[in-house]
């Protein structure tokens, strides 16, 4: 898990990433049978994880 976080550290950040449709500027990264739900904000270089959790559990 900790290595799958670290790719959101890159500029672009790296991994299995997909903008999710019908969410606004809302992600996920998918790390096994993990998600990580979070928003990026661009201008001040800031990434909110919103959910981390299985993949039934986080949408």
């Amino acid at each position: 898990m900790a290595s799958g976080l670290q790719g959101l550290l890159a500029i672009p950040p790296q991994g299995d990433i997909k903008k999710l449709k019908g969410q606004d500027g809302l992600y996920r990264l998918r790390i096994g049978t993990y998600r990580v739900l979070f928003r990026i904000d661009h201008d001040e270089r800031i990434i909110y994880i919103e959910a981390i959790g299985n993949r039934g559990d986080v949408y």
